[in-house]
């Protein structure tokens, strides 16, 4: 009896720390032309290395005849880190945008090693208000893999979800709640989660440091637990801006830290020391 007991309330108290994504209170928090620039480190040896960069645009677009928006992620390794791991990732997403951000189609085109791979995503969204989701997936030497399936609407892709996490309004949210939703990889369609962790201080490399709020971002492995994949350090204002990424690699740990931007929605106010 005191088994069945302690099973009742470990699910009571996991069902309160769930918060649906819908339910958050959400304001937009970028426009286009915003531009962001960072620099990776990657772990070598215990040591940070410098290891190359990333820019992140957002800008107007037309998709299949209407206005959108489009999000693009380009990152390398530098010529030193090529040396031991060269690594080219383009990751671009259109979306329709708003407070709900709608995706249209997502791309990632990752070249790691002597690997390349491919990863795309078309969303159509029926009257029936679902939404058909056709994902094609290929790498290096592998026969292409197609696949499709019809979902209720709320289904993102990485970079989707990225654009519509920075407009939830963390005010709502209380630390350790988890934000349960379907992501589409190219492959197939994956429960993960976003994981309200709380409040820091971080420093850019601007040289200046902002209090920021901390989000990890996690994935279920096949027993069902939970692997952490980033965290996130976006700014505690109306901009959320990513001042730190924590990633977790297949070779090790790697950190993309903001060093410069442009076109905010917002004023950017940096903390108090």
């Amino acid at each position: 009896m005191k088994y069945y007991k302690y099973i009742f309330f470990l699910v009571v108290s996991l069902m309160a720390l769930q918060v649906s994504a819908v339910d958050i209170k959400r304001k937009p928090a970028y426009k286009p032309g915003e531009t962001l620039e960072c620099v990776f480190y990657f772990n070598w040896k215990f040591v940070w290395v410098k290891a190359g960069g990333a820019k992140l645009i957002i800008r107007d677009t037309i998709y299949n005849g209407q206005k959108a928006q489009y999000m693009s992620l380009l990152s390398s390794t530098n010529e030193k880190a090529d040396a031991f791991f060269r690594m080219r990732d383009t990751l671009t997403t259109i979306y329709l945008p708003g407070e709900e951000v709608r995706p249209l189609f997502y791309r990632k085109s990752s070249e790691q090693g002597k690997r390349k791979y491919l990863n795309e995503v078309c969303y159509d969204y029926l009257p029936t208000g679902k939404v058909k989701v056709s994902q094609h997936y290929a790498r290096t030497e592998r026969t292409p893999v197609f696949r499709t399936d019809t979902c209720d609407a709320g289904v993102y892709d990485m970079m989707s979800m990225l654009a519509y996490a920075r407009n939830f309004d963390f005010s709502t949210i209380k630390p350790g709640q988890r934000i349960s939703y379907p992501i589409a990889t190219g492959r197939r369609i994956e429960e993960q989660r976003l994981i309200y962790r709380g409040k820091e201080r971080v420093k850019a490399n601007d040289g200046l440091s902002y209090d920021c709020l901390k989000i990890s971002l996690v994935e279920l492995d096949d027993k069902g637990k939970e692997k952490t994949v980033v965290n996130f350090f976006v700014t505690d204002d109306e901009n959320h801006l990513p001042i730190l990424l924590d990633l977790a690699l297949n070779f090790g740990t790697a950190k993309a830290r903001l060093s410069k931007k442009s076109g905010l929605m917002y004023p950017l106010i940096p903390s108090r020391e």
